[in-house]
């Protein structure tokens, strides 16, 4: 540390002159005085007499010591410390990038400022992720590490199939090429139209927006009830009923189909309808006769009839023994109604004892041409009787014999049970409407013979009522048919 506060410098310039014999030599020198107080620099010329020329060096003369320091002009190497004024003469240079040689802190130098080779120009190495584009070795350097955008972090372009959704290009990214998965090879999600098929997802996918063919519209497999009427299909409601419109194959509801359709079809037993014997019609409608089941129906229910006994015939009503005959006059004693044919009242009477309850005429009533049939009840009441059926109107036609057998086809009571007698009628003259006459046998007074007795001479006008054994009053009922 230098022990002054104000230098002084002191030039003294001397030429020394010196004579040879080829010429002088004019030599200047700086000398530097130092002390505590001033600083004195000499300067002194020096002619080289070799060169005829003139050198100029500069010395420092220690004002002390008298000697001086000599310096040719020229570049100066050394490095002075500005601090201390030390010079640095022996450590490293400065390193500098660019200068084609590495040194320092540099990685490498290639001396120039090209960014697109190995070697940038900071001196460092070039790197994916620096944000050059090193020259055939990175497709894109955009500096940053987002896979989403147009340049990886590998430095290669973003490009469908790197496993990377570039935002704004691409829907999904699955890096694979496979088409049935959610992310096409095209890099656009999987949906139903695209032709591919969606595995677990879609069932079918035609790549069209065909509704009615084997694949809908929402990638299911065509299929009867899906809604859809499709190819072989004439209807699709959707539905399972087979009482609607479309059956649930998919076909429009028929007669013949085996279903019966609501509000059209009254019945229908398929490939079993039958016109003749039912009990569906062809045009499924119901046979009017179900087997031989009329179905409650009666000939009075009938268009053109009045009464009479109505059976089947196949699907339809047989109606031969129905008619319409005009009424016979009758306001005798009302006896019990049948419904087993055309059973009309012509005769009503009771018979009590001591009196003439019973005329001779009493089948007046009974002999329309209309009439060719007769049924006698007789008993106590509506509600017990017995009943015999002859096939003939003797009141009108009269016996052929004494007695004519076989014109009586029914015996039975008041519950339809059948009973036992003989198949004979009597009557004097043959005429049942003039006398006395005798129905079921020929017996006479007698209460428990199975047989009528009509204006006998017997305690009651109507004996025996069919063996009923009454021993009372008792009425007897008359009735005809066509």
């Amino acid at each position: 540390m230098r022990s002054h506060t104000q230098p002084i410098t002191y030039l003294v310039s001397a030429f020394l002159v010196a004579a040879c014999s080829s010429g002088g030599e004019t030599t200047s020198a700086t000398f530097t005085a130092t002390d505590t107080t001033t600083t004195t620099t000499t300067t002194v010329p020096t002619t080289d007499p070799t060169t005829a020329g003139t050198e100029t060096t500069e010395g420092t003369v220690d004002p002390t010591s008298g000697e001086s320091e000599s310096t040719t002009e020229g570049p100066d190497t050394t490095e002075t410390d500005s601090d201390s004024g030390v010079s640095n003469s022996d450590t490293d240079p400065i390193p500098v990038c660019g200068d084609g040689v590495v040194e320092g802190n540099e990685v490498c130098d290639d001396g120039n400022a090209d960014n697109t080779d190995a070697c940038l120009d900071d001196c460092t190495e070039a790197s994916c992720g620096d944000g050059h584009v090193w020259a055939e070795m990175e497709a894109c350097d955009d500096g940053n590490a987002d896979n989403t955008d147009a340049c990886l972090d590998t430095c290669q372009e973003a490009m469908c199939g790197d496993g990377f959704i570039q935002a704004g290009v691409e829907e999904c990214d699955d890096q694979n090429a496979e088409n049935t998965d959610g992310c096409l090879d095209t890099c656009v999600a999987a949906t139903c139209g695209d032709g591919f098929l969606h595995e677990g997802v879609e069932g079918c996918d035609d790549g069209n927006m065909v509704d009615d063919d084997e694949c809908s519209n929402m990638c299911t497999v065509a299929s009867c009830g899906d809604g859809l009427v499709q190819v072989g299909e004439e209807c699709d409601d959707g539905n399972a009923d087979n009482t609607d419109d479309c059956l649930d194959t998919c076909q429009n509801a028929s007669c013949g189909d085996g279903f019966i359709h609501t509000d059209v079809e009254e019945c229908d037993d398929g490939g079993m309808n039958n016109d003749n014997t039912g009990p569906c019609r062809t045009n499924c409608t119901t046979c009017d006769c179900q087997g031989n089941d009329v179905m409650g129906m009666t000939c009075a229910d009938l268009d053109g009839f009045a009464c009479g006994a109505l059976a089947c015939a196949g699907c339809d009503f047989d109606t031969s023994d129905c008619s319409s005959p005009v009424p016979p006059d009758f306001n005798g004693e009302v006896g019990p109604e049948f419904d087993d044919g055309c059973w009309l009242q012509c005769g009503g009477y009771l018979d009590m004892p001591g009196g003439d309850d019973v005329p001779l005429f009493w089948g007046e009533g009974c002999t329309g041409s209309d009439y060719n049939r007769v049924r006698i009840a007789c008993g106590a009441d509506v509600n017990n009787y017995r009943v015999i059926t002859v096939e003939k109107n003797v009141f009108k036609d009269l016996l052929n014999a004494y007695p004519e057998t076989g014109l009586i086809s029914e015996f039975f009571d008041q519950d339809g049970t059948p009973y036992m007698t003989q198949n004979q009628i009597y009557a004097e003259g043959n005429n049942p409407n003039t006398g006395r006459s005798w129905w079921g046998n020929g017996s006479g007074c007698n209460e428990n013979s199975l047989n009528t007795t009509i204006n006998n001479v017997c305690s009651w006008e109507v004996s025996n009522c069919f063996g009923q054994g009454l021993n009372g009053n008792r009425y007897l009922w008359v009735y005809v048919a066509p």
